[in-house]
Formats: C-alpha cells, sequence, structure tokens
C-alpha cells in the first residue's frame, strides 16, 4: 500500500473518531473538548469506550 493512501486512511478514521466522540460526549453531558482530543489521538479506543460510558446526571438544570 502507498505510504500517502496509509496517511490518508488513518486521518479520515481520527476525523471520524473525533466527530463520533464528540457527539456521544454531548449526548452523555460531558467534556466535549476533551472527548474529542481523545477521539482524535486514539480513535478506536476513544470510541468503544465512550460506547460503554453513562450520561452525567445535572440536577441543576431539571
Amino acid at each position: 500500500m502507498d505510504d500517502g493512501a496509509f496517511i490518508l486512511i488513518q486521518l479520515a478514521l481520527r476525523v471520524v473518531g473525533l466527530l463520533v466522540c464528540v457527539n456521544k460526549a454531548k449526548s452523555l453531558n460531558r467534556s466535549q473538548g476533551g472527548w474529542g482530543l481523545f477521539g482524535f489521538v486514539s480513535p478506536i479506543l476513544a470510541m468503544i469506550w465512550i460506547h460503554f460510558m453513562k450520561p452525567i446526571t445535572d440536577w441543576e438544570r431539571s
């Protein structure tokens, strides 16, 4: 496989990981910036980890 193709696939996976983690973190009332960074740095691990998390309940907003 060409090095350029490998880099593009890796970058695409990181962007997808970032977007998935940010959207899931928003729905779980968690830090979107932190999860976005984690999703970009380690996308597969971050997507698996955030999938099994429970939401933080914000009692003051209810």
